[in-house]
């Protein structure tokens, strides 16, 4: 049995190589075939290097330089013709390349490598470099084109962060590889939404542990540091259904709060160019042994520049530790976000459960319960006061069948029925309340205009038995029509100034607010 193992195995490392050596041949014959039909296919590419090289040498960091903190700012307002307050300052970032090579260029001094921040934390079998996110982008991708030499502290960090970012993947039962990317969540247009994660440990933002959220592309950076591991981790990011037409997806989300109840992942079904280029330029690195970087370290003014990179690790160093939320992450109990929103079934939480609709203009903010209040610019359209007790202030719609005294609201407040199933929707566009009382399923939409500065409130009523039944539906609200600090100062005055007025003929109640001085703007 383990000699017929042993052939089986050799006869498909066999095939392996078989495949690569007719992939390689193709390649070659491809690549002849073009210059075959394009002779100046070369000077065409040389062209296109050189554009690239003197688009690279133009470009000025100096203005960038933050004089009072010697480092560069996160960018420039062309609109205001001025710096960003906040300045890239770790040394565990991206920054680290523009920095390098704004030195190289001689666009700022060489000490002020120095002004970027060296937090250490005891990862794995040693000490790596903090970063804000702990993500595999922030720490490796410069490396697809600048050196970190052996034993120098960024080749250190390297293995260590691959490490633990293995560590931490084998820890919660999934394949490894956390960097920024899109996750399971999507805007008014259906776009996934974009962050930034992280392994917990590794970075100095707050809830990194909250999420967790696998980008196939940190895979991809990570194969430069160990190519077998990264490759075993692909076999199981396909194995995961992470594999389409064009690659690897953006993304497999497993954060629970994210996923409906039959779901153990999400695959984030889209690609991004940025994240794809890596993947291909972090493996042709790994194939070729480097030769992007090698390229890039033969410009002489890198050259000159690379004694900066040969920094060891420091011995002794400050080591940070993980802030005690972040080694668990605190569970989820009555709010569930899944990627169309928060979802509750029930109004009786710990804190209130606020929601805000808004246009910029007109906004209605609404609890778990049902209240809350409607906001104009500065003006308050309806009334209401902070009471997490009680919360019982609000629009609200109240629903009684003929011939019944039993009635009941939309929501939950102000009436405090219990309902026999209670569930909300709080989505970017709306909020949906549903509750089901004996025969009837009464659902409340809840909307802002986003063009206009309105809002809808719509009511559906659903007649589960077999009898007819006559339901009466009333709306009820206080209104306000001042600013908030007005009514809450003198409330008893201000609702004098309110007045109503029916027109049937278009079916409305039109407010207004009396003008105590004839200069004031009609409400």
């Amino acid at each position: 049995m383990a000699g017929n193992a042993g052939k089986g195995t050799t006869a498909t490392g066999a095939e392996n190589l078989l495949f690569w050596l007719h992939a390689a041949q193709n390649c070659i014959q491809s690549e002849r075939r073009d210059l075959d039909d394009n002779p100046l296919l070369h000077d065409e590419l040389r062209k296109i290097a050189q554009i690239a090289r003197t688009t690279a040498l133009e470009m000025e960091f100096g203005f960038l330089r933050k004089s009072d903190r010697k480092l560069l700012s996160i960018g420039f307002a062309v609109n205001e013709g001025t710096l960003d307050n906040n300045c890239y300052d770790l040394l565990a970032s991206e920054a680290r390349l523009a920095v390098f090579f704004a030195i190289a260029k001689g666009d700022i001094p060489a000490w002020e490598w120095f002004r970027l921040g060296r937090p250490l934390a005891s990862v794995a079998h040693g000490e790596a470099l903090v970063s804000w996110s702990g993500s595999m982008f922030e720490y490796l991708m410069p490396s697809l084109i600048m050196a970190a030499p052996f034993d120098s502290l960024l080749e250190e960090t390297s293995r260590q962060i691959v490490r633990r970012q293995i560590e931490y993947g084998q820890f919660c039962g999934v394949p490894w590889g956390i960097s920024e990317s899109a996750y399971n969540a999507r805007d008014l247009e259906y776009n996934y939404q974009y962050s930034d994660f992280g392994v917990p440990g590794l970075g100095m933002k707050r809830g990194l542990a909250q999420n967790l959220v696998i980008a196939p592309y940190a895979t991809a950076l990570a194969a430069m540091v160990d190519a077998r591991l990264a490759t075993e981790n692909f076999r199981a990011l396909q194995a995961a259904g992470a594999q389409g037409n064009y690659g690897f997806y953006e993304a497999l989300d497993y954060t629970k709060v994210r996923l409906q109840s039959n779901q153990t992942v999400a695959i984030i079904h889209s690609y991004m160019a940025h994240h794809q280029g890596m993947s291909i330029l972090a493996i042709a690195d790994t194939v070729l042994k480097g030769l992007m970087r090698t390229r890039f370290h033969a410009e002489p003014i890198i050259g000159a520049a690379e004694l900066l990179l040969q920094e060891r690790a420091p011995t002794g160093g400050a080591i940070t530790t993980p802030l005690k939320e972040e080694e668990f992450a605190p569970a989820a109990l009555t709010v569930q976000v899944q990627s169309g929103g928060r979802h509750l079934h029930t109004a009786d939480t710990n804190a209130p459960v606020t929601h805000l609709l808004s246009n910029g203009r007109y906004s209605v903010m609404l609890t778990a319960a049902g209240s809350g209040y409607s906001k104009w610019s500065d003006q308050a359209v309806t009334r209401w006061r902070q009471d997490s007790t009680l919360d019982n202030w609000g629009t609200y719609i109240y629903l009684q069948t003929a011939g019944n005294s039993h009635f009941w609201t939309a929501g939950f407040q102000p009436s405090g029925s219990k309902a026999e199933s209670y569930d909300v929707e709080f989505r970017e566009d709306r909020a949906t309340f549903t509750r089901q009382d004996n025969k009837f399923t009464t659902t409340m939409e809840v909307l802002v205009s986003a063009e206009d500065d309105a809002e809808l409130r719509r009511i559906s009523v659903r007649n589960v038995s077999t009898s007819t039944a006559e339901v009466s539906v009333m709306s009820y609200m206080e209104l306000a029509l001042c600013p908030p600090g007005m009514d809450i100062s003198h409330p008893a005055f201000a609702k004098m100034f309110v007045q109503t007025e029916y027109l049937s003929s278009s079916r409305a109640i039109i407010a207004t607010r009396r003008k105590r001085n004839p200069s004031d703007a009609e409400i």
